[in-house]
């Protein structure tokens, strides 16, 4: 039975002969065929992905960015000097309970300089809209649900800024770091384009109109994938999987995958830096975030787990300590080919058992396996 697909680019993901997956009400590529070639992209040259999944809403109007910062764990506006952040700006940030300080959802906040962009797992448009209605007041700030009017591919891989530069109509300047956006056009129509390096390479997001998907796809592959010796080239269309085992060895934890809406943020882990200012002042769910800042413990966290052999656990798989209680849970897992195919996986693991060096034990393949606790990026 094929999944109801909002994708314009799924009929010519079809004609592709790509491997699908389920993802929510979607469908998304695992993969085209050659899963190897696909990692070998993103780590050697660069690897293009379809992100249907993932949606945009627009906000505009002069109150937009101190009202988010209101809502927002991450600053988009300093009270101390009275100034936005800057236009060219991608901030990643959470959106929290007021109650439980637990994570309802994910974004990044793009500042466009006359509109702002909030990029966001398609799923949760429906969780964000509302809450954004119920704690706008006075403020001039007007938002429209841009998920059938935009759509999003990205470039991951050492090549993708020079590939992505030659492909616009005009080169960029400013997206040398993530955090960073700028607007520009390909093919004649308006781009978006904005940084985050989520596979422990440079990742360049574009976000287009929904109309041009197509053309734009099949220009970059056409001109920049078409060689007739596959080591020469510059970019290969990935899937799921590739990218999932590349944003792994990054150490790159995924909202609805590694956490949810049961999450606190200081138990992210390494997301907790990116997402949360300690300085910017009240937002709902503060009072959580800065208690359990302030006494610097937590009772579970995200952590990279490193198999003593190569048995690869499935997420799901229960974490164990050394006398076989159950202290954690797997989340994602891969074999990491850039690291001497180790098995390498993030699991949420309680308090103290996420310390590095910590001794585990986590089933796979059969039998219960040794592995350990570690620093993270594996990468």
């Amino acid at each position: 039975m094929t999944v109801a697909n909002p994708n314009p680019l799924y009929a010519l993901h079809q004609q592709a002969q790509a491997e699908f997956q389920p993802y929510g009400a979607l469908e998304i590529v695992s993969t085209f065929g050659e899963p190897q070639a696909e990692y070998a992209a993103i780590r050697k040259s660069c690897g293009l992905i379809d992100q249907p999944q993932r949606a945009l809403v627009e906000l505009t109007g002069p109150d937009r960015l101190t009202f988010l910062n209101n809502l927002l764990t991450n600053q988009t506006y300093d009270k101390q000097t009275k100034s936005p952040i800057p236009a060219g700006s991608a901030v990643y940030a959470f959106l929290l309970d007021a109650k439980t300080g637990r994570i309802k959802l994910d974004l990044h906040v793009l500042e466009l300089g006359e509109r702002t962009l909030l990029e966001l797992d398609r799923r949760l448009v429906d969780v964000l809209l509302p809450v954004l209605e119920r704690y706008l007041f006075a403020e001039k700030v007007k938002m429209i649900d841009r998920r059938d009017e935009l759509h999003q591919i990205a470039l991951h891989g050492p090549g993708a800024p020079a590939l992505v530069n030659e492909a616009l109509d005009t080169a960029l300047i400013g997206l040398d770091r993530p955090g960073t956006c700028a607007a520009g056009r390909m093919l004649g129509h308006d781009v978006l384009v904005w940084r985050d390096d989520v596979c422990a390479v440079p990742g360049l997001h574009v976000i287009l109109p929904t109309e041009t998907a197509g053309k734009m796809w099949m220009h970059l592959i056409t001109r920049f994938g078409s060689s007739d010796d596959p080591g020469a080239r510059r970019l290969r269309p990935v899937g799921w999987a590739a990218f999932n085992a590349t944003r792994v060895e990054a150490s790159t934890a995924l909202f609805g995958i590694d956490f949810d809406d049961q999450t606190l943020p200081a138990e992210t882990g390494a997301l907790l830096d990116k997402a949360v200012s300690f300085t910017k002042g009240c937002y709902p769910g503060q009072e959580v975030v800065a208690r359990m800042h302030a006494r610097g413990q937590v009772a579970r966290q995200i952590v990279g787990v490193r198999m003593t052999g190569d048995a690869l656990p499935l997420a799901g798989a229960q974490v164990l300590e050394a006398q076989d209680n159950v202290i954690g849970v797997v989340t994602s897992s891969t074999i990491s080919p850039v690291l001497s195919n180790a098995a390498i996986c993030l699991a949420t693991v309680k308090r103290p058992h996420f310390a590095e060096g910590t001794e585990l034990r986590i089933p796979a393949e059969g039998a219960i396996r040794d592995c350990i606790a570690v620093k993270t990026p594996f990468l």
